[in-house]
């Protein structure tokens, strides 16, 4: 038998996976903070991205989820 022959994994996961969401929202009662040129409501995008880490044990990954607003 070669060295050469090693078999693999027949699955393997990945070490880092990255998921970002997008969200549309209207706010409609902001007329405190909007000027009358702007008309009513203000439209912001959402976004939720979730980093999953597989350090060391594949049953206990790191998750980190982070929300931001564009």
């Amino acid at each position: 038998m070669s060295i050469y022959n090693e078999k693999k994994p027949s699955s393997s996961r990945p070490f880092k996976t990255v998921t970002v969401e997008y969200y549309e929202e209207f706010e409609t009662d902001d007329k405190k903070v909007t000027p009358t040129w702007q008309g009513q409501g203000k439209r912001r995008i959402r976004t939720i991205t979730t980093e999953t880490k597989f350090v060391g044990s594949t049953y206990d990954p790191i998750v980190v989820t982070r929300y931001d607003y564009l």
